[in-house]
């Protein structure tokens, strides 16, 4: 594989990649507003039926973003040698902190639905 293919490569992946972080932030503002403006009506079973939807899409999101920096760490890693005065970005650590951040997002939204299920402890 040449250089400008490796190139094209890491950047096809990365937009696929920021495309679904994109995912992510709609279905998760979505969530929000949801338990916003509706959160106190819902019975129990709605309730549970709409934060498992999300649950299970959004970890789908994050998984899918995991592997997306996944396969562009190693193309990465050979462009680097290839021209080794640029960093191409694609880092292990950026791929774990990025998602490990979207799961514990994941975390605050089904807090959030809590709180306003719940009600505000003074």
């Amino acid at each position: 594989m040449t250089e400008y293919e490796m190139a094209d490569l890491l950047t096809s992946i990365t937009m696929a990649a920021v495309e679904v972080f994109s995912t992510y932030i709609s279905l998760t503002a979505a969530y929000l507003v949801a338990t916003y403006l509706v959160g106190q009506k819902l019975t129990t079973a709605q309730m549970t039926t709409v934060s498992i939807l999300y649950v299970v899409a959004a970890s789908i999101v994050v998984w899918g973003l995991y592997s997306y920096m996944s396969r562009a760490v190693p193309i990465a890693d050979a462009l680097e040698v290839i021209n080794p005065g640029v960093i191409y970005g694609a880092q292990p650590m950026m791929r774990d902190i990025l998602s490990g951040v979207m799961a514990l997002g994941i975390l605050a939204c089904l807090s959030f639905m809590w709180s306003v299920r719940h009600g505000k402890a003074e």
